[in-house]
């Protein structure tokens, strides 16, 4: 994997940031389940915010841009969520791991020579997929009528869209900032860009 020292570094304090963002949004979701259960819309309760759980895997992989970076962020993310006290226990884990390879394919279909718009939305995408699988099986969304599981699905990629290019943003502005000197995202923003 080509890791350095300041890769693995970075990797671990952005799992460590956004764990507890993930915690947040533990509750955040709960807060939104309460609100649409008078209308019989709490199964939405976490779809609108479904994408700041892909948003570690994003971010570290585009800061980085090396293979795995996603997958390690998301588990580290998980792990520290849990250590917190996260409601939903353990499961946490492997949800981090099927969020995190969603992400990194994202990067595999552009065989990780790209590292812009495209790969993140498409990582974002896998994610909401392959997480909504897990989740139709492991939390028993399969009892859910026909529209509600199509609603989940079409809320949960455009949570994962918006919240992967926030993700993208975010690091940009950092870079901009020199904040990413030593990594790759910083290091292409600091290189001159060529006039037409």
């Amino acid at each position: 994997m080509n890791w350095k020292l300041k890769d693995i570094l970075m990797v671990g304090i952005i799992g460590v940031l956004f764990s507890f963002v993930f915690l947040g949004a533990n509750y955040l979701g709960a807060l939104l389940i309460a609100a649409l259960t008078p209308f019989g819309l709490s199964a939405l309760g976490y779809e609108p915010i479904y994408g700041l759980w892909f948003m570690a895997a994003i971010f570290a992989s585009y800061i980085i841009q090396k293979k795995g970076v996603g997958i390690v962020a998301e588990m580290i993310a998980s792990l520290i969520e849990v250590l917190l006290g996260s409601m939903f226990g353990p499961m946490v884990f492997l949800t981090g791991f099927v969020q995190g390879f969603g992400c990194e394919l994202g990067f595999i279909i552009t065989r990780y020579k790209r590292f812009d718009t495209l790969p993140i939305v498409l990582g974002s995408v896998f994610c909401a997929i392959f997480s909504y699988i897990e989740n139709y099986f492991v939390y028993g969304y399969y009892m859910y009528s026909t529209s509600i599981v199509i609603a989940m699905v079409l809320i949960r990629i455009m949570s994962a869209i918006i919240f992967g290019l926030v993700a993208k943003a975010l690091a940009d502005g950092l870079a901009k900032a020199g904040v990413l000197r030593g990594y790759a995202l910083g290091m292409k923003q600091a290189q001159p860009k060529e006039i037409d």
